[in-house]
């Protein structure tokens, strides 16, 4: 069994990709991505998200706009051979008392951590989260999420995102923790950018990589 934490600062996305993750699964999408197999979703747990009154999404799209207060939970298991494993999303608000409790939680539980950043912001605003977490494995995965947001052509594309990457090993180099892998990913459905299937499949085979090969 694997358990893994997604951990990141403020709206970087964690809840999307666990929500997506979760599509996958019960479309049965899960089994035709690199690495795919039959999987099924054990238990699923959202309640962790607050509404906010009159946020930025409400007036703009009028919906109800959430933030993570304890952490979210997805359990699922590979059918061939019955592991089951859990994804576990806390906030990214470390300055409420409880949602800085979820994150150290699951800082510890975890067994595969993932940093999740959000390509909407300065990625250095977003290290400040992961300052203040003391139980780190030595190792961990990346997950660079929103690509959608990255401004420019392919070439220009690439090149942020390689800096992105670039900060985010030195980053974590420094507090003597090394990045496995990266992935790149859109945790989300974005009408009109080209290649949303294919960053939409990554988050699936982000998981399914860290738990089946573990």
């Amino acid at each position: 069994m694997v358990n893994i934490g997604l951990l990141g600062d403020i709206s970087v996305g964690k809840t999307s990709l666990l929500r997506l993750f979760v599509r996958y699964l019960n479309k049965g999408d899960i089994e035709n991505v690199e690495g795919g197999k039959k999987c099924t979703v054990v238990k699923t747990d959202f309640s962790g998200e607050a509404t906010l009154p009159g946020g930025e999404k409400e007036d703009k799209l009028n919906q109800k706009e959430t933030k993570t207060i304890h952490p979210n939970r997805v359990v699922f298991r590979e059918d061939d051979n019955n592991r089951a494993h859990t994804i576990f999303g806390p906030g990214g608000d470390s300055s409420r008392a409880v949602v800085k409790m979820g994150i150290i939680t699951i800082s510890r539980i975890a067994t595969q951590i993932i940093a999740v950043f959000s390509c909407d912001r300065e990625i250095e605003i977003q290290f400040k989260f992961f300052n203040d977490i003391r139980f780190f494995p030595d190792q961990i995965f990346a997950c660079i999420n929103k690509v959608d947001l990255i401004k420019g052509n392919k070439t220009q594309k690439q090149k942020k995102l390689e800096e992105i990457k670039k900060q985010i090993e030195t980053f974590f180099k420094e507090k003597k923790i090394g990045i496995k892998d990266f992935f790149i990913t859109c945790g989300e459905t974005v009408e009109g950018f080209d290649d949303i299937e294919s960053y939409n499949n990554q988050v699936a085979e982000m998981i399914l990589k860290i738990t089946t090969a573990n």
